[in-house]
């Protein structure tokens, strides 16, 4: 037993000495001052790049040890003397549970949410090009943004619009029944345009790219005041084009009615070549001189279904272009919108006013967003 006795004694002593020191660090600890400052970042202003971004310099103060039993004691006594009655908690319980319904109710009923707003936004940023960036080194800014695009990245997974669905497709043909009823688009803009700008601005001063300097190297950094006021001048770009073209169509009906020529005219070359496919198959398969005249003559109906359904498809973006007042020619996307519009307006012809009124919501967008460019130039 004896042999056991001094490495007790060691082990005690080493015990003895570690929980002492950890309670002088620990008491060190909570007596550091918690009431320091935290100052924005260097490449920030206090009031944001256009004014309108204020930025919270403070940190709410943590309680000291000393607050909080004196919380704690006073939650005692007033356990005691029985001001929290149950009665009470039961009030504050339905309260809280009334405003998480109102909230989810909420959520539900906008199918425009912070969330859909945030991702915009961020499209938004992210297709601007500064001058100098890589890869392609652009020797102005402009922004890659385009109706196509914008359709295809919010219509495959719709990145926060919230409408009540089963699936992708009757998603968004909810949305677009709601937004396009008359008046909801001027309702939805009015709400929510000062904040998207904000927002913008907000990813503008967050977001990096990598941008070329002398040879071969490069660097990653944020972008400039002067490139933030860019990004929202250049931005607008995208927006003239789309409303120029939307206007065009909306006003021209016949544009509309066209494409109904065009869509059966596709149809009609989707037909001719499931025939010439079959026939081309039998063909190489028997080699017999019918078989292969069966399959140059379907060939021939095929080329000719094609042939109809571009002279649709040119006449139409041709007739685009004459009736378009505007920046209408790049990008090349006005077939595209056309057929865009088409679904939109077939099963509802009224619709075309809420789509021509879309299109004056999206040049006063621009305007904003120039009127935004020259706001952070004036604060650089």
């Amino acid at each position: 037993m004896n042999k056991f006795k001094l490495p007790i004694i060691i082990f005690a002593v080493v015990f003895i000495i570690s929980a002492a020191a950890l309670i002088f660090f620990i008491n060190k600890d909570t007596e550091k001052d918690t009431t320091e400052r935290v100052e924005a970042p260097s490449w920030i202003h206090e009031t944001g790049s256009s004014g309108r971004l204020p930025i919270t310099s403070k940190v709410a103060k943590s309680p000291s040890a000393t607050e909080r039993n004196e919380t704690a004691n006073k939650t005692a006594l007033d356990n005691i003397a029985g001001k929290t009655t149950q009665s009470g908690s039961k009030k504050s319980a339905e309260t809280a549970t009334s405003n998480i319904a109102e909230t989810v109710n909420k959520f539900k009923n906008d199918i425009v949410t912070d969330v859909f707003l945030e991702n915009l936004a961020g499209y938004v940023a992210d297709n601007y090009q500064p001058a100098g960036s890589l890869p392609f080194k652009p020797k102005s800014g402009y922004s890659s943004a385009s109706f196509k695009g914008i359709n295809t990245y919010f219509g495959l997974n719709l990145m926060g619009l919230m409408p009540e669905a089963e699936n992708i497709i009757s998603a968004r043909k909810s949305i677009w029944e709601n937004l396009l009823y008359p008046g909801t688009l001027s309702k939805a803009y009015e709400k929510y345009y000062s904040s998207f700008l904000d927002l913008v601005e907000e990813k503008g001063i967050t977001a990096e790219k990598k941008f070329a300097v002398k040879g071969d190297a490069s660097e990653i950094r944020a972008f400039t005041a002067k490139e933030r006021a860019d990004m929202f001048k250049v931005s607008a770009a995208p927006l003239r084009h789309v409303a120029a073209v939307l206007t065009s169509i909306a006003e021209n009906p016949d544009l509309v009615q066209a494409m109904d020529g065009y869509i059966k005219a596709e149809k009609r070359v989707e037909r001719a070549n499931a025939v010439f496919q079959k026939e081309l198959t039998e063909s190489n398969y028997s080699q017999s001189v019918i078989a292969k005249n069966k399959a140059s003559h379907a060939g021939k109906i095929l080329k000719d279904a094609i042939i109809v359904r571009e002279k649709i498809k040119n006449g139409i973006s041709d007739k685009i272009k004459t009736f378009c007042t505007g920046p209408c020619d790049t990008p090349n996307d006005a077939f595209y919108i056309a057929q865009w519009v088409f679904r939109r307006v077939k099963a509802d012809h009224n619709r075309i006013e809420s789509i021509l009124s879309g299109s004056k919501l999206l040049s006063k967008l621009a305007k904003q967003m120039e009127d935004r460019a020259e706001a952070i130039k004036n604060n650089m």
